[in-house]
């Protein structure tokens, strides 16, 4: 019995069929539309964040003293378990006009920021000072879709995921383009990642697919709705790369017009695409986070998008 229970579970893992309600997940930090939680490898919600300010979290970080560092359309903050502020950055509240899309925790306490609005890369230490500003080349007249996440990679370089031009740009710290991609045209990138082999790896949001990407600009692996999954990809957004060479990638249903339709929220996938982990709309709502309505779907979505596997690299991210 026990032999075939096991032969079971060998079955069921690939198959998408898993949840870490059965144990298999990880823990996880995620921020979406209106706050940000903390998940055990159970998918039980154990701390959850939210503040009538914010919205919009594209980006969080558990980091090592128990804080949590977040983004939100106007500003980046860092909270204790307690939920308190211990450190804020703020931009105007003009919507329209300023938004931050992305926040890296940095050496020294620094925090990098994506000013969606000034289009600048921002470094800021905890006195608020800004030690470096690289502007970026133009990525159109709306900040809400100039860029998306940005990073910094292990050699010291930025990379901007453009949203609109459906492009990745990559600048060195004196704003010169060291490498760029030109995606599809149907594809609007969340985030860029740099693997350790010097690839980089992106979602596409509209494009439904997460691709890799040589220095040379070949696509060296894909994931696509022609892959069976046993699940669809909605809009693939913030991702972490394991030490195993796994990917954990946020399945989200924000603004999708067949919103319902998406019971898988997040994953777990290998390099030959065998899914390992699902995170399901179930697992949410039973640790109470309810859906919100939008105004122009008329779908209540959940609306996560920024994600962290806690134990794990930041630099795979």
């Amino acid at each position: 019995m026990k032999r075939f229970l096991y032969l079971l579970l060998l079955l069921l893992i690939p198959c998408g069929l898993l949840s870490a309600a059965d144990g298999s997940g990880h823990r996880m930090m995620i921020g979406y539309g209106e706050g940000l939680m903390e998940l055990n490898g159970k998918n039980d919600i154990v701390w959850h964040y939210q503040d009538p300010e914010i919205e919009l979290v594209h980006d969080v970080w558990k980091l090592e003293n128990g804080n949590v560092l977040f983004s939100h359309r106007y500003g980046a903050r860092e909270v204790n378990a307690a939920k308190e502020t211990v450190w804020d950055y703020k931009v105007p509240r003009e919507k329209g006009k300023q938004e931050i899309n992305a926040c890296q925790p940095l050496e020294g306490g620094k925090v990098m920021i994506l000013d969606c609005g000034n289009q600048k890369i921002l470094e800021v230490d905890r006195d608020h000072n800004v030690t470096l500003s690289i502007d970026l080349p133009d990525g159109g007249k709306n900040p809400h879709t100039r860029y998306m996440q940005a990073r910094k990679t292990a050699q010291g370089t930025y990379l901007i995921s453009y949203r609109e031009k459906a492009k990745i740009v990559e600048l060195n710290a004196s704003g010169e383009t060291v490498w760029q991609h030109q995606l599809e045209k149907t594809d609007r990138p969340f985030t860029a990642i740099r693997l350790e082999n010097g690839n980089t790896l992106v979602p596409c949001i509209t494009s439904n697919r997460m691709i890799e990407i040589s220095p040379g600009g070949d696509i060296v692996w894909e994931l696509t709705n022609e892959d069976d999954l046993g699940f669809e990809i909605w809009y693939p957004v913030g991702a972490h790369v394991l030490k195993n060479g796994n990917v954990v990638v946020i399945n989200s249903d924000y603004h999708h017009r067949e919103g319902t339709k998406n019971d898988v929220q997040a994953f777990e996938i290998t390099r030959d695409k065998k899914v390992i982990w699902t995170l399901k709309k179930s697992d949410l709502e039973r640790g109470g986070k309810v859906p919100v309505v939008e105004r122009g779907t008329k779908m209540p979505s959940h609306h996560l998008l920024g994600i962290q596997v806690l134990g794990e690299s930041f630099l795979l991210k």
